[in-house]
């Protein structure tokens, strides 16, 4: 029976050690890590993202890792999981960062742990959160939904969309700044190309349709260094490159082409009365280039086999907005092509993008 009860107690114990922290009576006893905080903001603006620097003394010499755990917070979203570290002397000077999300937060409970392994940890101590004060803005309506140190536009590119709209695409990078929460108020349709959220310097790359009476894109963002609202402009200058999103203008195109191909006829048969007549073979040029002119712009327009279930991109970035799934196999006119993406005509005259990967042969 007692060899029962040893065997029991055995199994108990490894059972609470593989569980997580340690609990025999020289580690509870003993106060292995010393935690108190080095630096917390006073003040906040909801929405901001802000560090708070824990500092941390150990007395163990031998090696082990420290890793932290957060609890009972409110209001606050953990930006990055991992500490950014300095180490002076004995101390760990530990940065976080959080998003003050609502007016009232309080910050999290910080537990500090010593992990030997992933089946050990021991030591645990723990840093109670603090309240802060949160600010609310009192935004205008062109405000983006941003905060940041600073906020600058790298470049930007506008198409035509349509008849009564264009897409604007711009590249921004922003410091000490949430990008995820950027939004405009106003457009049509919008979205992230894509973004890379920082702590420290943030980008993305986002895309907006808008009416095409507007001649800029203005928005605001508040600067955090400066206390106040900043405006953005974009100017509005349209490209029509062979890598516009723009919908198809080919009603026009293929006037303007008939015209000058009657044109190149009229030439040609000029040509030809002034070679019977004079028989000088360099009027021969007044009948080839013409010809030549004709016979490119007589070119059969290119199809493409879409594949069931492909997406269709807005713009050929790898990972872009899906505006549209094909629901069966598609024959699409073909617009040109960039690596990768085929630049397609769909049934509503707009314009997409296929990867190459999902065509098909006809």
């Amino acid at each position: 029976m007692h060899f029962l009860f040893g065997i029991l107690f055995l199994i108990v114990s490894l059972t609470v050690h593989a569980e997580g922290y340690s609990d025999t009576p020289d580690e509870v006893a003993q106060k292995v890590l010393y935690l108190s905080y080095d630096d917390v903001p006073q003040r906040l603006m909801q929405g901001e993202l802000f560090a708070i620097r824990i500092k941390t003394l150990s007395t163990l010499d031998s090696e082990y890792e420290i890793v932290y755990r957060f609890k009972n917070g409110r209001g606050v979203k953990l930006f990055t999981e991992e500490p950014i570290r300095e180490i002076r002397g004995k101390y760990y000077f530990d940065t976080f960062y959080f998003i003050a999300n609502r007016q009232k937060i309080r910050t999290p409970d910080i537990t500090a742990v010593i992990k030997y392994s992933d089946f050990y940890e021991a030591y645990p101590t723990v840093l109670e959160g603090r309240k802060l004060d949160v600010i609310t803005l009192n935004p205008d309506t062109n405000y983006a939904h941003i905060l940041a140190d600073d906020f600058s536009v790298l470049l930007a590119k506008t198409t035509q969309y349509d008849n009564q709209s264009n897409i604007v695409v711009f590249r921004a990078e922003a410091s000490r700044s949430n990008l995820e929460t950027f939004h405009f108020n106003d457009a049509l349709k919008q979205g992230f190309e894509s973004i890379i959220n920082h702590y420290d310097r943030s980008s993305m790359t986002y895309f907006a349709i808008i009416p095409s009476k507007l001649e800029s894109v203005k928005f605001s963002y508040f600067n955090l260094e400066k206390k106040r609202f900043v405006n953005v402009i974009i100017p509005i200058i349209i490209d029509n490159d062979t890598v516009s999103t723009q919908s198809d203008l080919k009603p026009i195109e293929r006037k303007h082409t008939m015209l000058k191909i009657s044109a190149a006829g009229v030439v040609i048969f000029i040509g030809l009365v002034l070679l019977l007549l004079r028989r000088r073979l360099w009027y021969l040029i007044l009948i080839i280039i013409p010809g030549l002119y004709i016979a490119y712009a007589s070119i059969p327009i290119q199809h493409a086999c879409i594949k069931e279930g492909s997406p269709i991109y807005l713009l050929p970035m790898k990972h872009g907005t899906i505006f549209e799934i094909t629901p069966s196999e598609y024959i699409l006119e073909i617009q040109g092509s960039v690596t990768d993406f085929t630049k397609v005509k769909l049934h509503n005259n707009n314009i997409g993008w296929i990867k190459n990967e999902d065509l098909c042969t006809p």
